[in-house]
């Protein structure tokens, strides 16, 4: 450091090291200090990994029954087994607190290796995963929503290796919510679902239950049934859909659900990958400039602002520790009211209540990615597929 920042004051350097040991707070930096400050941010989590072996651990938020879960979660969607072994191990090794998975992503064995290989104490990681949505997966067919559920929920500790999970939530409303844009002709399904959910919570084999892509519709579904309301509703969410899309945040603060972020960096149909403006456009890159900062750190804080929780995804170790240097700065009232205003395509749920002029091209894409994402299998008459509006 000392030959990398000979110009820096010797108070950043203190600051560099109370970062590290994390047993004073780092201080606001004077004028004198600024001309340096965007370098010493480029060494500070690196050197923190270097002397700890992790970044400090994220935050968390209060769900409804009491549990804390982490404000920032390490994905797997799209690895395979292997993949996510040596993603997960990674994310865990750099700080990350919090694994998310899937039963239909297809790589539970190897996310429950990468946390029995780590050696860290089971209560210290939030494990969460999914069920699939009834009639998107073979496994849980219609006419069978709750008998399958409860096989798979069984399924997901046998192959994450455990004896429970943080959180498990429904990954789809029900099939039939894609072709009536509304959960209103399938609330049997999704009570069925939800019931499968509850017995699994009571008898402690799963911390925290909710939902993923669920609109007011589905919530309204459970009204009068559930005797235990859904804690999380992950959907897509990130800079550019507004801090309440399609009212989505308003509706889960009304009901005490924490919504939480999938595709934080945006789905962009042509590309089948990240917005490219949010990763390289003016707004998001101003505001990284200004603060030396990355542009997916600008789009991980403006969530983080909002209160919402989201799930991140990387197999680059630096890329990991860069995503948990959240909590040390903030953005300026003027950024977060642009970044609010931002106007880029994006809808919380491909299952139901579209909003925007983006709804057709939305929904060919998901479905398309659903399609991409499952294993071959033998097709027979009594399984349906996802319907490519």
């Amino acid at each position: 450091l000392n030959h990398a920042l000979p110009q820096c004051p010797q108070s950043r350097f203190a600051m560099i090291a109370a970062a590290v040991d994390r047993r004073v707070e780092p201080r606001t930096l004077s004028v004198a200090e600024v001309p340096c400050a965007a370098m010493c941010r480029l060494l500070l989590v690196p050197a923190a990994l270097l002397l700890t072996g992790a970044a400090a651990a994220p935050p968390t938020v209060t769900l409804s029954n009491g549990v804390k879960m982490p404000m920032l979660a390490a994905g797997t969607w799209q690895y395979n087994s292997s993949e996510s072994q040596a993603s997960v191990a990674a994310a865990l090794k750099a700080g990350f607190t919090m694994v998310d998975t899937a039963f239909d992503y297809h790589n539970q064995d190897g996310v429950g290796k990468a946390i029995k290989e780590s050696q860290l104490a089971r209560e210290s990681i939030f494990l969460e995963t999914k069920v699939p949505g009834c009639g998107l997966d073979a496994a849980v067919k219609i006419g069978s929503c709750y008998g399958d559920t409860k096989k798979v929920l069984e399924q997901n500790l046998q192959l994450l290796d455990t004896p429970y999970v943080d959180l498990v939530i429904i990954h789809f409303p029900p099939l039939g919510s894609m072709v009536t844009r509304t959960c209103k002709p399938v609330c049997g399904e999704i009570r069925d679902q939800w019931k499968a959910l509850e017995e699994f919570y009571a008898v402690g084999k799963a911390k925290a239950i909710g939902v993923s892509n669920y609109c007011a519709s589905c919530f309204s579904c459970l009204d009068g049934h559930a005797k235990v309301f859904p804690m999380v509703n992950q959907v897509q969410f990130h800079i550019g859909m507004g801090p309440d899309p399609a009212g989505f945040k308003s509706e889960a603060d009304k009901r005490g659900v924490v919504l939480q972020g999938y595709s934080v960096l945006g789905n962009k149909p042509s590309r089948q990958g990240p917005d490219p403006e949010i990763l390289s456009g003016n707004l998001t890159s101003s505001i990284a400039q200004a603060h030396g900062k990355s542009t997916v750190q600008v789009a991980l804080k403006w969530l983080a602002m909002h209160g919402v929780p989201a799930v991140t995804k990387s197999s680059s170790p630096a890329h990991l520790a860069s995503d948990l240097d959240l909590w040390s700065w903030n953005l300026t009232e003027d950024e977060v009211a642009k970044a609010d205003a931002l106007k880029l395509s994006g809808s919380p749920s491909f299952a139901c209540n579209f909003a925007g002029a983006q709804e057709s091209e939305l929904l060919v894409s998901e479905a398309t990615r659903w399609e991409a994402m499952q294993p071959e299998r033998p097709q027979t008459s009594a399984q349906v597929r996802p319907i490519i509006f």
